[in-house]
Order: C-alpha cells, then structure tokens, then sequence
C-alpha cells in the first residue's frame, strides 16, 4: 500500500498564514522523513473572516523541494470554476516543477458561495467538470487544439511546457453521490473518495462504480481513499485529541447543506464510520480492514483539525510512519 498526507492548508484565522505555512512545510518534511509516498492539498475559496486556506497550486509548487521523490497533487481543485486552458497550464506546470510525480484531483464543488463569487450557476458544475477534463486531456497531449463544447470555445490553442507524464498526469476525480462516482468511472482516472464518506456510502458507491466502468468497457481501478486519521500512543489520547475539533468541523458540514449523507452526528457515530483513529495497532488493524474490504492500495489522510494544536499532527505523521507503516508491511509480507 501507498500512503500520503493531506496538508495544513486550512488554519483559523488567529493563527496567521505565516505560521500556518511553516506547519505546512513542517507536514512535508515529517511525511517525506516518515516513509509517506505522497503530499496532498485541498481547495476552496472565499473561507471567511475566521479561517484561512491555502491554494493548492502554489502552495504545492513552494514545497515541491521539500517532497522530492514523493507524488504530489490536488485533493480536489475545484475545476468547475476554472477554464480548462489556466487548469491545464497549471497542472502541467506542476507536473514538469514536481520531475512528472503529480496527480490532478478535481472536483465539482458544492459551496454557494464559491459559485457566487465566480458567477458560474451551480447547476452547471457536473457538466462543466466533464467538458473540462476532455478539453484538458487534448491540451496536455496535442498542439492547436480547437473546441467548441457546451462551456468552452478554444481555436488553435496549444500549451507549453507540456506535461512530462504523456498523455498527461492522473485525474482522479472526487465524488460525494453516486451520479458523481460513475462520473469518475466515465471521465477520469480513478475515483478519488472524501473524507466524509461513510462505509456504508463507500460499499454502496464502489459497485457503481464498477460496473459502471465495466459497461463502458473501462478499466475500475481502485479508488484512492482520502481518509479522517489520528494516531496516538494510546487510544485514549487520539480520541480525545480530535474529540472535540472533529465534531465542530462536521456540525460545519451539516450547517452548510454538504450534499451526500448526514453529517449532524456525535463522535462515537462518526468514528464507527469515518475515522481511522487509535494507537498504532490499532490503526494498523482499521487500514488493513480498508486494504480488505475494499481493495485499497492507496490511502491518504487528514491528520489536523481546527482547534487542535498543529503540532499533534506532526508527532501523528511520525508516529504513523514510525510503527503504521512497518506493521503494515509485515502483514503484507505475511500474507
């Protein structure tokens, strides 16, 4: 199995970017140290006056040094709002600073305001992020590419530098319905889950996008799973480390109408479900359970809250890549 980190890109507004990027870069520094294979970064806009959140692209471009040898990618940048001509450019950038290990996760986005601010209609956002992906695959493996789609005209466009990875990097494409996870079977690379998705979800979903692919006569890889993780020396402290940051941050995804299940929940209902949290054994046992269950190969995980203190995170990296990572290759060895 693979493993990756989901960065600090999202700090309360009292902390500052200044020592919010400095966590970032400590992230990085602790994943590659740790035996981590890749460094993730999500995307939004617009966050508030009370918290704050980096761009992926630069943000990813800055700590490319740090993560030398590891993949690198979005998780998820909000293609629905851009045009495919500045994302194309962009990930491809990314892909040449990075020596060809990055991975383009998109999605469409969910929050009003986002839609608002860019005065794009969000009932258009499925169909925009469909239209883009193919104008973006023409974009990284042809010159003078011309389109006259639904969303996006171009003429005679072509880009440069293209990227190193031919025809293009990776897109996986995140999916919080079922109409958005055979979206992923139809358009991208892999199906790339959230954070918030339940098991049940995640069973439910993973046949869909099965035979989805299997009637488009598609390759189904396994999906890439970005997962809640915390791990402590005892069960206890990582419960109690997260306890209280987690479920403010899921009353926040209740409160602004996240779509796909329900998310009003105390901690025990959203730990049975959604969290990989304990010691290391314990953690061990709940990410061989996924590797089990659902086939992953590859995992990647949100180790910071708001409200905690960041630096919980980095001891969670390390201890992660201390003894998760060597038990996890043993019982793979055993088996």
């Amino acid at each position: 199995m693979k493993f990756g980190i989901d960065l600090y890109p999202h700090y309360p507004a009292d902390m500052g970017g200044s020592e919010a990027f400095r966590y970032a870069i400590k992230q990085t520094r602790a994943a590659r140290e740790s035996g981590f294979d890749g460094i993730f970064a999500s995307h939004h806009y617009a966050m508030g006056p009370n918290e704050g959140m980096f761009q992926p692209v630069p943000l990813l471009a800055r700590l490319a040094a740090e993560a030398e040898g590891m993949t690198m990618g979005t998780a998820v940048y909000l293609l629905s709002l851009h045009n495919p001509v500045e994302a194309a450019e962009l990930a491809a950038n990314l892909d040449v600073i990075t020596g060809g290990r990055f991975v383009f996760g998109v999605g469409q986005g969910y929050r009003d305001s986002e839609f608002n601010s860019f005065g794009i209609p969000k009932a258009c956002r499925g169909m925009r992020l469909e239209e883009s992906i193919r104008v973006i695959r023409k974009l990284w493996s042809q010159d003078r590419v011309t389109w006259d789609g639904e969303f996006f005209r171009i003429k005679d466009v072509s880009i440069a530098p293209k990227p190193l990875q031919q025809p293009g990097p990776p897109i996986w494409v995140g999916g919080d319905t079922l109409r958005g996870v055979r979206r992923a079977a139809e358009a991208g690379d892999a199906w790339l889950t959230s954070p918030r998705h339940s098991k049940v979800f995640l069973r439910e979903s993973l046949e869909a996008y099965k035979t989805c692919g299997e009637g488009l006569g598609l390759p189904a890889p396994p999906p890439i799973f970005f997962r809640e993780m915390f791990v402590s020396h005892s069960r206890e402290a990582a419960e109690q480390t997260i306890r209280e940051s987690f479920e403010r941050l899921y009353q926040v995804y209740h409160t602004a109408g996240q779509p796909g299940e329900k998310y009003d929940l105390d901690f025990e209902e959203l730990k049975r479900e959604r969290i990989i949290v304990g010691d290391p054994d314990d953690v061990t046992e709940q990410i061989q359970q996924y590797r089990d269950d659902f086939g992953a190969e590859y995992m990647f995980f949100r180790v910071y809250y708001l409200g905690m203190d960041p630096e919980d995170s980095v001891k969670c990296i390390e201890l992660f890549g201390r003894e998760v990572i060597p038990n996890l290759s043993c019982v793979a060895a055993e088996g």
